[in-house]
């Protein structure tokens, strides 16, 4: 006699009944679909969403991140601006520093000249290579014989070589700078 127990399905064959469930289970689903276009299709766990869920940085998703570093970034480009105020006022500092440095070459001399001390000079006879400045202590008019020199407008300083002769000036050459002559009565112009 044989032993007559059912046999066990292969899993070939249940692999076959789940998908031809599947299949039956999709018809009837996309006809409730077509039947209903705003109703989703229900799904396993649908139960367990919230309808409305509360507000947490957890649904922020990538920009969490992003929202927490937004005091560290703050930190940082605060530091940079301090620094660049701090790097601008430290170069402007230095170049007024710089500028002064550069038309006060000699403080120790200056020191000694006393406030109110004139600036003019004047000459009657021979070669000079003379300078004018506009800044105090240096000169700023030269009286000669026969025109006054003085800086041009907008110049610092100037360099020029002046010959007087006799009461009258021979030749006046520019070095550096601009200067301005004023005639005397019955003097020729010596600049172009």
């Amino acid at each position: 006699m044989a032993d007559e127990t059912p046999s066990q399905p292969t899993m070939a064959e249940l692999k076959a009944g789940w998908v031809k469930a599947e299949l039956v289970a999709a018809a009837e689903s996309a006809a409730e679909i077509e039947a209903a276009p705003t109703r989703a299709r229900p799904r396993d766990r649908d139960d367990e969403l919230l309808s409305d869920p509360p507000a947490t940085r957890d649904q922020l998703g990538g920009f969490a991140g992003w929202r927490a570093g937004r005091n560290l970034r703050w930190m940082i480009v605060g530091v940079f601006v301090v620094i660049a105020i701090v790097v601008a006022i430290v170069s402007w500092q230095r170049s007024a520093r710089d500028e002064y440095e550069r038309l006060h070459p000699l403080p120790e001399l200056e020191a000694t000249i006393a406030d109110g001390t004139p600036r003019e000079m004047t000459v009657a006879d021979g070669q000079f290579r003379l300078g004018i400045a506009r800044d105090p202590p240096a000169i700023n008019v030269v009286h000669l014989p026969d025109r006054d020199i003085t800086l041009a407008k907008g110049q610092a300083k100037a360099q020029f070589k002046v010959e007087v002769a006799q009461g009258k000036t021979l030749t006046l050459k520019v070095l550096t700078g601009k200067i301005v002559e004023t005639l005397h009565e019955g003097a020729e112009p010596l600049l172009d």
